[in-house]
């Protein structure tokens, strides 16, 4: 080989290299920590847990595409009553529970419908307007 196309080959295959290297996915170290609000993930989801006070997530569980984030909540019924919660969503759609007036407590199916803003509904029908907190 002459020197001109050694030298060619030589950055051509660090260049590949370095594209190799940086298209690799770091797998994601599994948390030592657990919210006290975690008692019903599977063991699957427990290894996946992250948490990051940076969002407004409490805490996400799954892989890179297919996360389940748990939010808590806070808003008002169509009587205007204060409620607030905590929700588990995925994608679009999730549950989870409010407390309403007088502490008690209900489940709900929840949606989003802006940014942090989602809508719930109860098994009654009733419609809950949250946000995130």
């Amino acid at each position: 080989m002459k020197p001109k196309q050694l030298l060619s080959f030589s950055v051509l295959a660090i260049v590949l290299s370095l594209l190799w290297l940086s298209c690799k996915q770091k797998e994601q170290q599994p948390s030592n920590f657990l919210p006290e609000n975690t008692e019903n993930l599977t063991q699957e989801e427990k290894q996946t847990l992250h948490t990051d006070t940076t969002h407004k997530y409490e805490y996400r569980t799954g892989t890179s595409g297919n996360y389940s984030y748990n939010y808590d909540v806070s808003g008002f019924d169509t009587n205007g009553e204060e409620v607030s919660g905590n929700v588990d969503m995925e994608d679009k759609q999730g549950t989870g529970t409010l407390t309403i007036s007088g502490g008690e407590q209900i489940e709900v199916e929840v949606q989003w419908t802006g940014n942090g803003e989602l809508l719930a509904t109860d098994n009654q029908g009733k419609q809950y307007e949250l946000t995130v907190d």
